[in-house]
């Protein structure tokens, strides 16, 4: 008996990857490479013959997917004998997998050189097993600076912090960084700057993200420590979230 698998994702294209077969528990020789088109075929031989639970493994190389596996039941018939017919295959796979945004903890404390003070944000984890893969988008947003000590009752803009988004390894599931964001003109204050996003379709892995941070000191800047708050907010199709690393500045 010829045994064949064809595999697609569902974005229509054919990963790269292996199909073991296998009757119950028994594996059918060694797991098969998929062609271009996604097919992998295997011939094997039954000692008896009746209905047989035969099993379809897909194991991907790339991490952007997700396996999967069809159980199914074909009868075998004694050799010499004929039989026609067909049997449709259909399988669901239900919604899994969860997003999850982390951030490093402590603070970030920005060093001073002459007008600017510079620094490097805490990691950010975004982890995503989803297998509906919605997309996400990771933002950054800077609070006003409050002075203490001999700058109380003084404040820096955060429109004043700018960044250039990094990846700590390499960015996983189709996911880019956002652009750098000058300081001061837009500067991080106002608008919300994206860290790293991912479109509809992708996103499948981990990403650790982070960024070299620069606040120009205004001139007229006071003397003294001040500290604000970075928010970070993760946009996604179901539970969102919020975390906010404090970033201080002594000058």
């Amino acid at each position: 008996m010829t045994l064949t698998a064809t595999t697609s994702a569902a974005d229509g294209t054919h990963q790269a990857g292996s199909v073991q077969f296998a009757v119950g528990t028994t594996n059918i020789g060694s797991p098969v490479a998929v062609n271009a088109s996604g097919v992998a075929t295997t011939t094997t031989s039954f000692s008896a013959s009746g209905q047989m639970a035969l099993i379809a493994l897909f194991t991907l190389t790339s991490t952007s997917y997700q396996f999967s596996q069809v159980t199914y039941t074909e009868t075998v018939y004694p050799a010499g004998t004929t039989a026609a017919g067909s049997e449709p295959l259909t399988i669901a796979i239900p919604q899994e997998g969860a997003f999850t945004l982390t951030v490093a903890p402590g603070t970030v404390n920005l060093t001073v050189s002459g007008a600017n003070a510079t620094g490097v944000l805490q990691n950010v984890t975004v982890t995503d097993t989803r297998n509906y893969y919605p997309g996400w988008s990771v933002s950054g947003q800077e609070s006003n600076f409050a002075g203490s000590g001999t700058a109380a009752g003084y404040t820096i803009s955060g429109n004043q912090l700018g960044w250039t988004p990094t990846v700590v390894g390499s960015l996983q599931g189709s996911a880019s960084l956002g652009g750098t964001v000058a300081p001061v003109s837009p500067g991080l204050g106002t608008t919300p700057a994206t860290l790293a996003s991912v479109p509809q379709g992708c996103g499948f892995g981990t990403n650790v993200l982070s960024a070299n941070l620069t606040l120009a000191i205004p001139s007229t800047a006071a003397a003294g420590p001040y500290i604000g708050t970075m928010t970070i907010t993760a946009v996604v199709t179901g539970p969102s979230g919020e975390i906010c690393v404090p970033i201080t500045v002594n000058f």
